[in-house]
């Protein structure tokens, strides 16, 4: 299945299990012309953009924050809405379900997450329940950030800057969105990558921790970074496969130096036998 079918199912399938069953019933059914595009982020225009980390927000303890204080290291950044009976949930229950499966690597150290929410009538009480119903660990608890814009306006001005298109639909009764995972920039803030919920794993967010921190490793690091050189991002597929131009390039030159060693072996070995029968 080609990435975009892979997101268009997915979230068609999250919005299945967020939809009251109402044709169970006999009730109406919702019908929605859903377009595609919404389930993307343009990422030929948006990577490298900056995002507008000074506006104003407020963390589940009701605390003023703004996105640069946490870009002292790559962050992960999700934009969801706390009301969400099922994708949003899914989406970061998702997130946090890679998480766990890397070892070397944990939020507040390593990297930051942040996830904010684009709906304008979530609030504190929303929030926090929104975060207690994802039942994380305390120590990735630590460096998971929960947020809302302080001031409603700011939303469509964050979400435009970085290519992240949403709309409300009445029928449906939610909002359809990209179910994104953008990685930050430390400092600058600049949209590294963009994977996406229930098609990238747990080595693809390392990958694209490691892409974002843009070539500034600890020495701990390198043996990671080398591994990474084996893998680059497969738009098509949202996700990171294997380097295959890098292998065969590696195989190409291993091969000529290989040659060129054994012409010179065969070269010197006539020659002293061309002395020693002289």
């Amino acid at each position: 299945m080609s990435f975009i079918k892979t997101v268009i199912v997915g979230s068609l399938l999250i919005w299945a299990v967020a939809t009251p069953a109402a044709a169970q019933y006999g009730g109406p059914v919702p019908v929605s012309d859903i377009d595609p595009a919404v389930f993307q982020i343009d990422e030929t225009k948006f990577l490298g953009k900056k995002v507008l980390a000074d506006l104003p927000l407020v963390d589940a303890a009701g605390k003023e924050f703004t996105l640069a204080q946490k870009l002292d290291r790559p962050t992960v950044l999700v934009l969801s809405y706390f009301t969400c009976d099922g994708s949003c949930s899914i989406i970061n229950q998702d997130l946090k379900a890679q998480l766990e499966d890397i070892k070397d690597m944990s939020p507040g150290k390593d990297f930051n997450i942040v996830t904010l929410s684009f709906d304008k009538n979530d609030n504190s009480e929303t929030l926090n329940i929104f975060k207690k119903n994802l039942k994380m660990p305390e120590v990735m608890e630590k460096g998971w950030t929960f947020g809302t814009f302080k001031n409603p306006d700011d939303i469509k001005l964050f979400t435009d800057n970085i290519g992240f298109t949403f709309f409300w639909s009445p029928q449906d009764r939610a909002f359809f969105h990209p179910g994104a995972f953008m990685f930050l920039t430390p400092n600058e803030g600049r949209l590294a990558r963009v994977l996406y919920a229930l098609s990238s794993g747990s080595k693809d967010v390392k990958l694209a921790v490691l892409d974002a921190k843009g070539g500034n490793f600890r020495p701990s690091e390198i043996i990671d970074y080398a591994v990474s050189l084996c893998y680059s991002y497969n738009y098509k597929e949202g996700k990171y496969t294997y380097n295959i131009p890098m292998f065969v390039g590696a195989g190409s030159l291993t091969l000529g130096v290989t040659s060129f060693a054994v012409s010179v072996l065969v070269f010197r070995r006539r020659r002293r036998m061309r002395e020693v029968h002289s």
